[in-house]
């Protein structure tokens, strides 16, 4: 599978998650990245984001997608931010596992200490 249809696959399924269209999603991201409320190139960004999704496009477009996603509230909100947290392919393979040893190192401690009280 190639980079850009991992990262259209990714997107979808947030979209699914948050239970929004792609149409919805589009609107949110445009928000996000235009301070202008133009109706005419809202309308134009909506048919190209999900255009975008749907063929070959720019691997560094669609991660500039996630990118606005994540950062939007209903994302903040949901359960994809914390307890189904989605590879988006941000952080290199060996500091995501540095940072999963820390944390496993982390909740060892903790229980260690819950369990000495």
């Amino acid at each position: 599978m190639e980079n850009y249809e991992e990262l259209q696959k990714k997107i979808k399924i947030i979209i699914k998650e948050l239970g929004l269209t792609q149409v919805e999603m589009a609107k949110r991201v445009y928000c996000e990245r235009f301070e202008d409320d133009d109706p005419e190139e809202n309308r134009k960004f909506i048919e190209v984001f999900r255009q975008n999704l749907k063929r070959k496009a720019k691997p560094e477009l669609l991660e500039s997608y996630l990118a606005n996603i994540v950062n939007l509230r209903e994302f903040k909100n949901s359960d994809l931010a914390f307890t189904k947290p989605l590879d988006l392919g941000f952080i290199p393979l060996d500091v995501r596992r540095a940072l999963e040893e820390v944390s496993k190192e982390l909740l060892n401690n903790m229980n260690s200490e819950a369990n000495n009280l």
